[in-house]
C-alpha cells in the first residue's frame, strides 16, 4: 500500500443520528450534585454534561472542526507487524522547510487523547527544524486494528517503528505521552539503532529501593503524593478497562453521550483544568466535542482504544526492564499523575534532561505547546552537545595524544568547522 494523502470526511448520515440521540436524550436530572471539582468523587455532574450537550445540539460544528483538523497534512499507509499481518495507519506528517536536514520527531499519543494533541505544535516544531510524525495508534481515530487478539505494546511499537522506515526515517526521536509514554522506551529497546533520543512526559514506575531515602524537592513531593493518591483513590477506570472493554465498549459505542460522561471524567481530572488551578487550561465545549467524536467516529469505533488496558495489564513498560540506555528527556507537569521524581527515573533510563512545570497536566502537548516545544528542543541541544562533545573527546584521545592544551584546543577547534 502506497502512502495516501487522507482527508476526515464523516457521513452525513452518522452526524444526523448524533443530533437524534443528542434530542432525544435522557439525563437523570432529579439527582442532585456540586459543580464539578476534584473532590467530587461521583463523577461528573449532570449540569455539567446538560450543559455541553445542548451545546453540542445546536452550536456546535463537526463540519467546522473537521475542516481544521483537515489542515493537517495527514496520510494513511499499511505497516507489517510481525504476527498480525498489515495494518492500516493513518499519520500527520508535516515536515520542516526550515532546514533540508531535519530532525525526524515520531509524536506518539494516549487514551482518551488521539493525534489532535500535537495540532498546536505542528508549527512551533516545524520552526525549530524538527519533521512531525504524529500517528493514530492502531486502534485509535483512522487506523485498523488486528482481528485476532495479543496486540501488546511491543506490536505497537513494530508498528510506528515500520511507519517511520516507510516514511524514510531510519533515525528518528520518539515522544510519548500515557501509551505512547510507554510504547516509546519499547521502541528504543527493540529498535536502539534507529531511536537517536526519546522524551516522554509520562514516566510511569513503582518507587525504586534506596539504600538510603532521597532528598527530594517540595515539587517532587507533592508529585509522590499525587501519584499515590491517584493509584489508591482513581485507578477503578483502569480495572474496568483491563477486565471489561466489550461491556463497557459497546455502551460508548452507542451513545455519544455515554462517550462524553467516560471522557470528561478524565480530561477534566488529568489535566490542570479550571477551576481547580488558577492559570490551568480552560477547556472549551468544542474542544471535549470533538475529542470525543474521534473516538465516536474512528474506524473501529471506541473500543479497540480500549483494548492496550486489556491486552498489557497494569504492569508498565519500567516495569519490565532493568536499564534502558538511550539519551532520555523527561517533562514533569505538576498536574500528572504518572510522573515520578528524576532520581527515581534514573534507575530506570539514561536521564540527561529533566524539567518542572509548576502549570500543565497529563495532556501537556494540547495544554502547554509553548514549553513542551522548549523542553523537546532544550533536550535535543543537551543530547547532540553531549553527543558532539563525546565524539570530540573520542577524536582527542585517539588522534591528538598528549599534546599540549594549546594543540587540544587548535583540533577541536578544527573538529567544530
Amino acid at each position: 500500500m502506497a502512502i495516501i494523502p487522507f482527508k476526515i470526511d464523516i457521513p452525513d448520515s452518522e452526524l444526523l443520528l448524533v443530533q437524534q440521540k443528542l434530542a432525544l436524550r435522557r439525563l437523570p436530572h432529579k439527582l442532585t450534585g456540586a459543580q464539578w471539582t476534584e473532590s467530587v468523587s461521583n463523577g461528573v455532574t449532570v449540569e455539567l454534561v446538560e450543559s455541553i450537550c445542548s451545546y453540542w445540539q445546536h452550536e456546535y460544528s463537526w463540519r467546522e472542526e473537521e475542516a481544521r483538523l483537515n489542515e493537517m497534512p495527514q496520510f494513511t499507509t499499511a505497516v507489517h507487524v510481525s504476527g498480525f499481518g498489515e495494518l492500516v495507519v493513518h499519520f500527520v506528517h508535516a515536515r520542516s522547510s526550515k532546514s533540508t536536514v531535519g530532525v525526524p520527531l515520531l509524536f506518539l499519543h494516549g487514551w482518551p487523547g488521539s493525534f489532535v494533541e500535537v495540532g498546536k505544535a505542528l508549527a512551533l516544531l516545524n520552526g525549530q527544524g524538527f519533521h512531525v510524525v504524529a500517528p493514530s495508534l492502531p486502534g485509535f481515530a483512522f487506523s485498523s486494528y488486528p482481528d485476532k487478539a495479543g496486540f501488546k505494546l511491543a506490536h505497537h511499537a513494530q508498528a510506528m517503528h515500520g511507519l517511520m522506515l516507510k516514511l524514510g526515517y531510519e533515525r528518528y526521536v520518539v515522544q510519548g505521552g500515557d501509551w505512547g509514554g510507554d510504547i516509546a522506551p519499547n521502541i528504543a529497546r527493540q529498535f536502539p539503532e534507529s531511536v537517536m533520543a526519546m522524551h516522554v512526559n509520562f514516566f510511569n514506575m513503582i518507587e525504586p529501593t534506596f539504600t538510603q531515602k532521597p532528598q527530594y524537592t517540595a515539587f517532587e513531593e507533592q508529585m509522590i503524593a499525587r501519584y499515590n493518591h491517584f493509584m489508591k483513590n482513581e485507578m477503578t477506570y483502569c480495572s474496568i478497562q483491563e477486565t471489561k472493554p466489550l461491556t463497557l465498549g459497546l455502551g460508548l459505542h452507542d451513545s455519544p453521550i455515554a462517550l462524553l460522561s467516560w471522557f470528561l471524567d478524565k480530561i477534566l481530572l488529568w489535566s490542570d483544568s479550571s477551576p481547580r488551578v488558577p492559570g490551568g487550561y480552560k477547556w472549551s465545549h468544542t474542544e471535549l466535542i470533538t475529542w470525543t467524536l474521534l473516538h465516536y467516529f474512528a474506524l473501529c469505533g471506541p473500543t479497540t482504544g480500549l483494548a492496550p488496558y486489556a491486552e498489557n495489564g497494569e504492569s508498565s513498560f519500567w516495569e519490565e526492564i532493568d536499564y534502558l540506555d538511550v539519551p532520555t528527556g523527561i517533562s514533569a507537569f505538576k498536574g500528572e499523575r504518572w510522573m515520578v521524581p528524576r532520581c527515581w527515573a534514573e534507575t530506570k533510563a539514561r536521564v540527561v534532561f529533566y524539567a518542572e512545570h509548576s502549570l500543565g497536566g497529563h495532556f501537556a502537548m494540547y495544554e502547554k505547546p509553548d514549553d513542551m516545544v522548549d523542553d523537546i528542543v532544550r533536550f535535543w541541544q543537551v543530547h547532540t552537545a553531549s553527543t558532539h562533545f563525546a565524539d570530540l573527546s573520542t577524536y582527542v584521545s585517539r588522534h591528538v595524544g598528549n599534546l599540549p592544551l594549546e594543540a587540544h584546543l587548535i583540533v577541536l577547534r578544527e573538529k567544530e568547522v
